[in-house]
């Protein structure tokens, strides 16, 4: 009777190793995503600045504020829809990422996916939560909700909506980092834990937990990728020098 095959350990220099790191390194690589956070991250404070002070226009009845903020806001708002969306956004990030990771070049994993694109639904689904947080900003800003549960009205779209693109574009587990503990803020508030910002610091209750979850992912990402670029050295030095040794079984020798 023949046994099923057991799964034995990979060597250091053993070429699968090296296919697992390689994978790795790549699905782990966010400095790309660090360029994107850093300029969403002053859109969107822009956004949340300008609802703030049409909240307190509104309030106080200056009229005049209250509009100027009311514009600033929608301004921002289309400032990030275009750049999210656009050739010249994209074109941007890629630049500065190139730039940022110098000579280590360029390595993507690809999954199962053939389009460097966004599908038409899933681009459909970003724009749809421009408009879901556009319109909770808005319903901030005349009094209709309460800028305390902002945040969970927040994240019963994006939360979701992370994680169908983290499954889409195959992203490593770090990845799920940012829409697990921003679902489990918006639990926590719900719950009536003591972890909001009062008074004029309110707006962090969205800022904080929005930039706060992403930064906390992109950096474990990026630190591990930096262990999967060791490991994926070193399996690739002991690969050529298990090589330069020939085959100790012919007794062949690479010199």
């Amino acid at each position: 009777m023949s046994s099923a095959p057991r799964s034995e350990p990979l060597g250091t220099g053993d070429p699968r190793s090296i296919v697992l790191w390689a994978r790795r390194y790549a699905k782990s690589r966010t400095i790309s995503f660090l360029v994107q956070w850093v300029f969403i991250m002053l859109m969107v404070s822009v956004v949340a600045i300008s609802a703030a002070l049409t909240n307190m226009a509104h309030a106080t009845g200056n009229m005049v504020l209250f509009w100027g903020s009311i514009s600033l806001m929608v301004t921002a708002i289309l400032v990030l829809a275009w750049f999210s969306f656009s050739p010249w956004g994209g074109e941007a990030i890629w630049r500065i990422t190139q730039w940022l990771y110098g000579k280590e070049g360029y390595v993507a994993y690809a999954g199962e996916t053939d389009s460097s694109s966004l599908p038409g639904w899933l681009t459909a689904l970003g724009g749809g939560l421009v408009a879901y947080h556009l319109a909770g900003a808005l319903a901030v800003s005349f009094n209709y909700r309460f800028i305390d549960y902002l945040q969970p009205y927040s994240a019963v779209y994006m939360a979701p909506f992370l994680c169908v693109l983290i499954v889409y574009q195959r992203l490593g587990l770090w990845a799920w980092i940012w829409p697990l503990l921003y679902a489990a803020h918006a639990g926590l508030l719900l719950w009536g834990a003591p972890i909001k910002f009062s008074g004029q610091w309110q707006m962090m209750n969205l800022i904080f937990p929005v930039f706060g979850y992403g930064l906390i992912a992109i950096l474990t990402g990026h630190a591990y990728s930096r262990y999967a670029l060791w490991r994926l050295k070193r399996a690739a030095r002991c690969g050529l020098a298990e090589e330069g040794r020939g085959d100790p079984a012919t007794g062949d020798d690479a010199s």
